[in-house]
């Protein structure tokens, strides 16, 4: 009789913590599903305009379909006859008036690789490779994996070995399709994109010349848990081993491994990085971290006071030719 009763008891119990655990995974897996395949932002018109008539911003856009349609991707590149739009006029005068002196428009000295940030896709950049174009630098744009017209359905914030060597084997197959020449090669990455930067420079450091990283962190859980209520934080704690947990029976890299400043330390790439002083989803302290962290000789921290996480690059500092300056003397020999 007890025997009986003590295995009704095991079976109830087994089969309540087996439940439980149904439900607590089904939860984190909501919620892994959320952070490493968040809802695609959809083209919108204004994206369009630069694709479908870039002439009009003094540009020329291929598209290619990179990696076997993984990494749809667009290659920017001056249009000498049309000249540039008014964003690079700007630019162009910026840099004139700290005595940078630019190749004529038309003329390219290197290429950059753009990576965008979660919930971005490559269209989101084109106004970034519109200002880098003015000052000689043909630009690649991505979409990365869980993002824009790419087939993949979720991301890893650039842990993946696959999504390490993505920027290396984009610019590659760039190259080649395109018969582009073997010209310097510039990593840029912001936020989430940023990354993917520091982890494809810590992986293949001999194929960069510089690298830039705009309002990126040191490690994601941190971030993660910056972002719930004051009275969720103590829950933390139990929640982050259960999504990896649920990550791991996926066999994808975990949210508490996802932490860019360790491989920062074999970074030894040239590098900048940009963060925003009013930024209040990435802290400035976590930007500042992943800059203490990079192993690179030659490094820059660049603070815009106003810029917050997303207007970091749109604020009256004048960043872009912060940024475009700094390049311009790290590849002056190259």
């Amino acid at each position: 009789m007890l025997q009986t009763v003590i295995w009704r008891t095991l079976r109830q119990f087994t089969i309540a913590l087996v439940l439980v655990s149904a439900v607590l995974l089904v939860v984190a897996h909501y919620i892994n599903n959320v952070i490493f395949s968040p809802p695609r932002r959809v083209l919108q018109e204004y994206h369009m305009q630069r694709v479908n008539d870039p002439t009009e911003y003094g540009l020329t856009v291929r598209q290619h379909d990179c990696l076997d349609g993984k990494a749809p991707c667009l290659l920017v590149e001056p249009d000498a006859l049309a000249g540039p739009n008014y964003r690079g006029k700007l630019l162009r005068e910026q840099l004139a008036e700290r005595g940078v002196k630019l190749p004529a428009y038309g003329r390219v000295q290197g290429t950059i690789v753009l990576l965008h940030g979660r919930n971005g896709r490559k269209e989101s950049l084109l106004a970034v490779a519109e200002r880098f174009v003015a000052a000689g630098f043909r630009s690649i744009i991505v979409d990365l994996p869980g993002h824009g017209s790419s087939p993949l359905r979720a991301m890893s914030f650039g842990q993946s070995d696959f999504e390490k060597q993505l920027p290396k084997r984009v610019l590659q197959e760039v190259r080649s399709h395109f018969g582009l020449p073997d010209e310097p090669a510039v990593l840029w990455g912001m936020s989430m994109g940023g990354a993917y930067a520091v982890n494809a420079a810590s992986d293949a450091a001999e194929d960069w010349d510089a690298l830039v990283v705009v309002s990126s962190f040191a490690q994601l859980d941190e971030v993660l848990e910056a972002q719930l209520p004051m009275r969720w934080k103590p829950v933390f704690d139990y929640l982050l081993p259960l999504l990896d947990v649920e990550q791991w029976l996926r066999r994808r890299p975990v949210p508490s491994a996802i932490r860019p400043a360790e491989n920062a330390i074999k970074v030894t790439t040239p590098s900048l990085v940009v963060h925003g002083g009013r930024d209040y989803y990435v802290a400035q302290e976590q930007g500042e971290r992943l800059y203490s962290a990079l192993g690179s000789a030659q490094k820059k921290w660049l603070i815009v006071p106003n810029g917050g996480h997303r207007s970091v690059l749109a604020t009256s500092m004048p960043v872009y030719a912060e940024m475009t300056e700094w390049l311009l003397e790290i590849l002056a020999d190259k």
